[in-house]
C-alpha cells in the first residue's frame, strides 16, 4: 500500500524524542566528550574543562540529534515537525481533545471502562470538519501572536541574559 506523503505534528512526549545517537551528558567522562567532537569535526582546546566541553556539545547537539520516529517516517516519504516544548496551544490535536473529553464527560453516565470507549469512538467520529478547520484557524492565529511578539522576547531573554553576566 502506498501512503500519501504527510506533515506529522509531535509534541516533546519522551516517546517522540527517542535519540539514535545521543550526545554526552553533562557527567560524562571527559574523554566521551571529545570523542563525540571529534566524531562531528568540531573544534575545541584540549585544556578545555569538562564544562566547557560540555558547553560547546549543547551548542552544536541540535544539528546532529537524530530521533527514531523522525528516521522511521521519512523512510516513508513523511516528514515531522516538532513543536516547541511546553506549547500544547500550537497542537491543534490537543483542542480537540478537549472538545472529545467534554462531550464525553456530558454523556458518560454509567462510568464503565467499555462505555467510555465507545464513547469516546462517537465523539472523534462525530468531530466535523468544519470543528477541525476552525481549531486550526484558532491555531494559526496564537502562532501569529507568538510570531509578531518574538522580538519583545527576544529583548526580554537578551537582557536576562546581560543581566546574569
Amino acid at each position: 500500500m502506498k501512503w500519501l506523503q504527510s506533515v506529522i505534528v509531535v509534541d516533546n512526549a519522551s516517546y517522540h524524542n527517542v535519540q539514535l545517537n545521543r550526545h554526552p551528558s553533562n557527567n560524562a567522562r571527559k574523554g566521551e566528550k571529545p570523542f563525540w567532537l571529534d566524531k562531528r569535526g568540531i573544534q575545541y582546546s584540549p585544556d578545555m574543562t569538562k564544562a566547557e566541553l560540555y558547553d560547546l556539545i549543547k551548542m552544536h547537539k541540535p544539528q546532529y540529534e537524530t530521533f527514531a520516529i523522525d528516521c522511521l517516517l521519512a523512510d516513508h516519504g513523511h516528514t515531522v515537525l516538532r513543536l516547541p516544548p511546553y506549547h500544547p496551544d500550537l497542537n491543534p490535536i490537543e483542542k480537540i481533545w478537549g472538545i472529545v473529553k467534554t462531550r464525553i464527560a456530558a454523556k458518560n453516565v454509567t462510568f464503565k471502562l467499555r462505555d467510555v470507549q465507545q464513547l469516546a469512538e462517537q465523539n472523534f467520529a462525530a468531530v466535523a470538519m468544519e470543528e477541525w478547520a476552525a481549531v486550526c484557524r484558532h491555531v494559526k492565529a496564537v502562532e501569529e501572536e507568538y510570531m509578531s511578539r518574538e522580538h519583545e522576547m527576544d529583548s526580554v531573554m537578551e537582557k536576562n541574559h546581560n543581566q546574569r553576566r
